[in-house]
This record gives C-alpha cells, sequence and structure tokens, in this order.
C-alpha cells in the first residue's frame, strides 16, 4: 500500500534536534514523525496531570508589564486627544493585561 500522507517540517528547529527525533525513532523502532506524535501527546498529558498551561516558552514571560503599560498609555493618549479607540483595540489591550496579570500570578515576571 502506498504511503499518501504529506509531509511537514518546523522551521527553526536545529540539526541537532532533528538527529535526536532521528535517533529516538529508531531506537523504538518508530517512524519520526509517528515518535515526534508520541512525544508531543505525552508532553500534553504531562502538562495537563501538572495543572500547567499547553504552552511552550523560553523562559520569558509572554507579556510585558512595560508592554502592557505602554498599550494603556497609548489608548490613555488617544482619548485624551477625543479619539475613541476601535473596539478591537480595546479588546486586545484588555487581553495583553489580563496575559501580563496571569505571569504576574505565576511568578513569571
Amino acid at each position: 500500500m502506498e504511503d499518501n500522507t504529506k509531509t511537514w517540517g518546523i522551521r527553526g528547529i536545529s540539526a541537532d534536534v532533528r538527529q535526536a527525533v532521528i535517533t529516538q525513532s529508531q531506537k523504538q523502532g518508530m517512524k519520526a514523525g509517528e515518535w515526534l506524535t508520541v512525544a508531543i501527546l505525552e508532553k500534553i498529558r504531562q502538562d495537563r496531570n501538572s495543572g500547567k498551561a499547553l504552552v511552550a516558552t523560553n523562559g520569558k514571560p509572554a507579556v510585558s508589564a512595560e508592554d502592557a503599560s505602554a498599550v494603556l498609555a497609548l489608548l490613555e493618549r488617544l482619548q485624551g486627544m477625543g479619539i475613541e479607540p476601535p473596539d478591537r483595540m480595546k479588546k486586545q489591550a484588555t487581553t495583553l493585561v489580563r496575559k501580563c496579570m496571569t505571569s504576574v500570578k505565576q511568578g513569571n515576571i
């Protein structure tokens, strides 16, 4: 039977990580894609069981307090000039502030 599935790639994966995936998948007698699927699903399961959000981070907070402050200052300046910010911009600012608050609660900031 022919395998008609399309292949895909992820940009930014270093050669040493790709080689580690190939090595580990071969050790377990699996194709690299199968091994990655199992590894990703296991990571998701572990994160869910430990109550962590399903987010990959690089150790930095997703949102900084400075970013949130700058957005709020921009909205205040617009309103001070008599310009009503669009609803979408207000919603995005609210989301940004909430993300910042979550980062603070989690001790990331």
